[in-house]
């Protein structure tokens, strides 16, 4: 491994984007707790704090040759990192599993008065995004989401073939989507501040 006072951040990054290793390393070694931290800062998880520094690390290395062009490592790091940070919590905006995350982060008492009014705010987007849908689509879709049954029981409960229950749930995500893309800001606020 390279000590870390032999080259610049420049330098390093140079190196990386020219496939060294070694530098690629250091470079890891430098910076793993600055993103760690921030994934944690948004999450609140060590386990998806540990997958998303890792992911990024791995951005980084995949995309090496874009390295050329930076001129400050340190804000493309922050960028990369909050943009992967973000679009995983989108994503997981629209699961059982993150469902149950969110309930349990927002037990946690140290919240505050403000914390708990964004909350309010981010799921009435939510709910309003929901209630817009068609009857179908937001049937298939609390169905999914909220109580985590697979399309095959979903299916049987609707009374409808499988492929309209996954078509159905596209549907809604999509509607969700845009819903949530035309609310971006509060939204956005709440899980720069508080995942």
């Amino acid at each position: 491994m390279l000590p870390t006072s032999l080259y610049t951040e420049s330098e390093l990054v140079q190196k990386v984007a020219g496939g060294d290793e070694a530098a690629y390393k250091e470079l890891f070694t430098r910076y793993w707790d600055q993103i760690y931290s921030t994934a944690f800062m948004f999450t609140k998880s060590p386990e998806m704090s540990e997958d998303m520094a890792q992911e990024v690390f791995a951005r980084i290395w995949v995309k090496r040759e874009k390295l050329k062009d930076v001129i400050r490592f340190d804000a493309f790091l922050f960028i990369t990192a909050r943009n992967l940070i973000f679009d995983q919590l989108r994503q997981k905006v629209f699961t059982y599993e993150y469902g149950q995350y969110l309930t349990e982060y927002f037990k946690d008492p140290s919240l505050s008065p403000v914390d708990n009014i964004e909350l309010k705010e981010m799921e009435k987007i939510i709910r309003e995004g929901i209630s817009s849908l068609p009857r179908q689509q937001q049937t298939a879709f609390c169905l999914s989401r909220f109580q985590g049954l697979k399309h095959e029981e979903i299916a049987v409960k609707m009374g409808i073939s499988r492929e309209s229950v996954k078509s159905h749930i596209v549907r809604a995500i999509a509607s969700l989507r845009k819903h949530l893309g035309q609310h971006a800001a509060p939204v956005l606020v709440f899980i720069m501040l508080q995942l």
